[in-house]
């Protein structure tokens, strides 16, 4: 039984299941929003109409405070109480802002024009907005369909001055989320935003559900195993697994670094153990313990250029060019084929006043890109230094 969707038939909103032209979300809602129930929160619904949903919401709500948006000033007269009217349009950012900024939302509802344009719009003022763990709702998506049963003014005016259906705009963060991709390569402004914060998003009879990521508390999860650790026979395992989760949820990286330390000394020559272990030096900024490990790493497996490449890489960052350069002669000799190795060796040894070894790995690398204009201006420079 949903007790919401009962308020709602009682308060005539079209989002019960038993109104005219009723949609049938209260259900799902009750799914979505029960944990807020009793809680303080600040829910705003684009769209007040009249007024139905949102008393429904103050009935349902107990401690919530609920902002109505509507173009029309006439929907002030639905304000008293918890409820508050602001009147604007959900394709003014700045006024979107403004009523987030007073209101930070736990849950928004565009149940406004359903023009595609503006309900993009809406979506990229407030998302952000939206408050970590949040939801973030479309209503009404069946009027973007032409084969809709509800057909009210048709798709295409939908669609407004969008440059495409919203559920195209909307596909490429379906498509994310089912492919477990942090962001596109090619993604930037809001769209990475939303790509880096949507956690899940639900699709339920017309409805469209977008949740926003919220810090995880893992505090019981590591006393879980902390426990396993004292009484697991397999305690690598063990070990490595915790200072992988440790690492994953950003949490007390000190202790995967102390975690980490304890394995690669217990077994040497593991070594997703030393790229755990450098890894989470580096996260830690401990520059000179990640050189050391990165160090021992390369003694220990003397063929991979990799690791050679990534301890020139820490030498780089601790400002190390003595340190850089033989590491970097090493990966010169692991990839002689490949032009910028070279070249970097002629920047370490330029900068160590080496002017002939300079010149040397210069024509090196000139040779293996005889048509990288830049390798040839270089050799030419570092020829006029030596004349």
């Amino acid at each position: 039984m949903s007790e919401l969707d009962v308020i709602g038939a009682l308060t005539g909103t079209d989002k019960s299941s038993s109104v005219s032209w009723a949609w049938d979300y209260l259900r799902h809602y009750e799914d979505l929003f029960a944990k807020w129930r009793h809680s303080p929160i600040n829910l705003i619904e684009i769209g007040v109409a009249g007024g139905a949903s949102l008393a429904a919401w103050e009935q349902y709500f107990d401690r919530a405070t609920l902002v109505g948006i509507d173009i029309n000033p006439e929907a002030n007269r639905f304000g008293q109480g918890r409820v508050f009217i602001r009147i604007g349009s959900q394709d003014d950012a700045g006024f979107l802002h403004g009523v987030a900024a007073a209101f930070p939302p736990t849950i928004i509802i565009d149940d406004g024009s359903h023009i595609a344009h503006q309900m993009i719009a809406a979506f990229e003022a407030l998302f952000p907005a939206l408050l970590p763990g949040g939801v973030y709702v479309f209503e009404d998506m069946s009027f973007h369909f032409e084969d809709s049963p509800m057909p009210f003014m048709g798709a295409r005016a939908h669609q407004g001055l969008a440059e495409q259906p919203i559920y195209d705009y909307l596909n490429k963060f379906f498509r994310a989320r089912a492919a477990c991709l942090a962001a596109p390569e090619k993604s930037w402004g809001f769209a990475r935003y939303a790509y880096e914060n949507i956690d899940s998003i639900v699709i339920a009879g017309g409805l469209i559900a977008v949740r926003k990521k919220a810090p995880r508390d893992i505090s019981g999860d590591m006393a879980v195993f902390e426990q396993h650790l004292a009484t697991t026979h397999d305690r690598e395992t063990a070990l490595f697994r915790y200072a992988e989760f440790l690492i994953k949820h950003d949490t007390s990286l000190d202790r995967a670094a102390s975690l980490l330390q304890d394995l690669v000394a217990a077994q040497p020559h593991e070594d997703s153990h030393w790229n755990s272990l450098i890894h989470v030096l580096l996260r830690l900024n401990r520059l000179d313990e990640a050189s050391a490990a990165a160090s021992r790493q390369v003694a220990l497996t003397p063929a991979n250029a990799a690791y050679w490449d990534r301890l020139s890489g820490i030498e780089r960052m601790r400002h190390r060019p003595d340190l850089e350069i033989i590491a970097m002669q090493r990966l010169a000799e692991l990839q002689p084929d490949l032009a910028v190795r070279h070249l970097r060796l002629s920047e370490l040894h330029h900068q160590l006043g080496d002017l002939p070894a300079a010149l040397t790995a210069a024509h090196r690398a000139a040779a293996l890109a005889p048509t990288d204009a830049n390798l040839r201006h270089r050799v030419a420079y570092l020829e006029s230094l030596e004349k």
